[in-house]
């Protein structure tokens, strides 16, 4: 197995555990999974949501405060593109969540997984923001 080879599938592996740990809704060990200088982008953000997120202790203070307003969260992984070349990863997802209150929300989403030292530097997603919206609005009221 190449140097490239064992990169990637370290990096498989993290993707895979950033689903399950935020399933599991344990984002202190999620946030195991970044580096420091950690970034989310959101490139269609729904109203009141910022189009990213900079820092790992940012992007943890946030997903601690979104994931504090889920009764549950799935994914379902339903199609994952190592790059051949790159420290790439590109994922298509599912979400279904159910909010606080029984509102549920689901989504289609692509992601992009970049890495560095095995920890995720960068993460692109890609969703439709008109459903976001009522997670965005139940965090306005929390």
């Amino acid at each position: 197995m190449t140097d490239l080879d064992s990169e990637r599938t370290r990096n498989l592996e993290t993707v895979r555990k950033f689903f399950d740990l935020m399933h599991r809704k344990d984002i202190e060990a999620w946030g195991d999974l970044w580096a420091e200088d950690g970034r989310i982008l959101v490139f269609y953000p729904p109203a009141g949501f910022g189009n990213s997120i900079d820092g790992k202790a940012a992007i943890l203070g946030a997903f601690r405060g979104l994931f504090g307003n889920f009764e549950s969260f799935d994914s379902q992984l339903t199609a994952i593109y190592p790059a051949a070349d790159s420290d790439a990863i590109v994922v298509e997802y599912k979400n279904r969540a159910v909010l606080i209150g029984g509102t549920e929300y689901t989504n289609s989403n692509i992601a992009i997984f970049h890495f560095k030292s095995g920890l995720i530097s960068a993460y692109h997603d890609y969703f439709d923001p008109r459903r976001f919206q009522v997670v965005v609005d139940a965090l306005a009221k929390a």
